[in-house]
């Protein structure tokens, strides 16, 4: 992969580049991409701090995630050089995470999907209200989704007001449609992202009365859904400043950080799969229905950012930093574990991975060529390395490219 950074200014002549933002949990990045495919800059932002607490909490600030996006667009932008514009943009970004929007607009909190204090609501309901849950959403109840997480709040948490005394809200929000307000002043989310709010109908990718009810909330205070890839505004004047871009441009709706990470690795076609090996390990199957009695177990669904294509997911667990803890004497040994959950989780998707299709593989896990070919070995196809970038980044910028109308060629690897 091709890039250029504030060493590589582009000098005088013109040329346009969409911009693609991923806003994960620890930070926030930023890749500008030209017609080609070719990365022209990169930028990261400071760590957003997390608050955690005893009790399982885990929260952060949304202005400090704004400005991380703020800043990782500002230095990108900074790195283009004069006679660059950037046509478009996009953002991927975490879903799950759950701020409340005060009557007064006021977002002090946005109560991540690490949190766990929403265990004791799940544990409330019963088999066939989870059972439920999961037919219309496609996600099985945990902590750390919207659902719980606003049945929770609404209950009156601690910090909210005391029990039975929460503090007013007027909008449930997620990190994706936070950021489109700050960046158009309106409320967009999309579908990749809705899903993590488990207030989505899958079938329908529209919000669920029925689940917005379990929640205690009208679905009027959620965002409207939009589709990925569509021009959902332009930057206003103080976000074009914060961002150091021009105010007008074009503002694309993007999508899940995982789904808009397939995007930008080309895992779009029915069979696909890919595998980020991270700190945590996800494996995520390409589908083109959504049928969730089908769906084998341990399995959750959501919409792909590409139309008319659904993700499956599972994860696997904190495997990556089990290497990292691991002495070298038992790297054999683990990375045999890793394999093994990887091929377990292949064989427990059924016919979903028949086929025998590559698989992309990225993260810290690429680095062991002895982990790579055991992971071939276990699940019996070919393993696809891709090298390190801000994939969701990637993914993003191809959703403002195709909302321009240019040709959407994979980055260059």
């Amino acid at each position: 992969m091709s890039a250029a950074g504030s060493e590589g200014r582009l000098g005088g002549s013109t040329t346009e580049v969409v911009l693609g933002l991923d806003t994960g949990t620890t930070s926030a990045k930023a890749h500008a991409v030209d017609r080609s495919g070719r990365i022209l800059a990169t930028a990261n932002s400071d760590p957003i701090a997390t608050r955690s607490t005893p009790e399982g909490g885990s929260e952060q600030d949304p202005d400090e995630i704004w400005q991380a996006v703020a800043a990782a667009s500002r230095s990108a932008a900074g790195a283009l050089g004069a006679g660059v514009r950037v046509a478009a943009l996009a953002v991927a970004a975490q879903s799950g995470s759950v701020i409340p929007v005060e009557p007064n607009g006021r977002a002090t909190r946005a109560v991540t999907w690490m949190d766990t204090r929403s265990q004791a609501v799940v544990e409330s309901w019963s088999p066939d209200v989870a059972e439920r849950i999961r037919a219309v959403s496609g996600w099985a109840p945990a902590p750390g989704a919207g659902l719980p997480t606003i049945a929770w709040l609404q209950a009156g948490s601690p910090g909210q007001g005391g029990e039975g005394s929460p503090v007013p809200v007027d909008r449930w929000a997620s990190v994706d449609d936070y950021l489109m307000f700050c960046l158009t002043g309106q409320w967009d989310t999309n579908p990749s992202n809705a899903a993590g709010m488990q207030l989505m109908d899958i079938g329908t990718c529209s919000w669920s009365p029925e689940l917005c009810r379990l929640a205690g909330i009208d679905q009027g205070a959620l965002s409207p859904i939009r589709e990925s890839g569509t021009v959902a505004g332009a930057l206003t004047g103080e976000a074009a400043a914060a961002l150091g871009l021009e105010a007008g441009t074009p503002v694309v709706v993007g999508g899940h950080d995982q789904a808009c990470a397939a995007l930008g690795l080309g895992v779009a076609d029915p069979g696909d799969l890919f595998l980020s090996a991270g700190t945590a390990w996800v494996l995520t199957l390409v589908t083109d229905h959504a049928d969730v009695a089908a769906l084998p177990p341990g399995l959750n669904l959501s919409p792909h950012v590409v139309v008319g294509r659904w993700s499956a997911s599972t994860n696997l667990g904190g495997l990556g930093a089990l290497i990292a803890q691991s002495p070298p004497e038992r790297a054999a040994a683990v990375f045999e574990t890793c394999a093994r959950k990887v091929g377990e989780a292949l064989e427990a998707a059924g016919e979903m991975a028949a086929g025998g299709a590559a698989m992309v593989v990225v993260g810290g896990g690429t680095r062991f060529g002895e982990l790579i070919e055991m992971i071939a070995d276990a699940t019996d196809r070919p393993v696809v390395t891709r090298p390190d970038a801000s994939w969701p980044a990637v993914g993003a910028a191809r959703l403002a490219a195709a909302a321009l109308g240019w040709t959407a060629p994979e980055a260059e690897g």
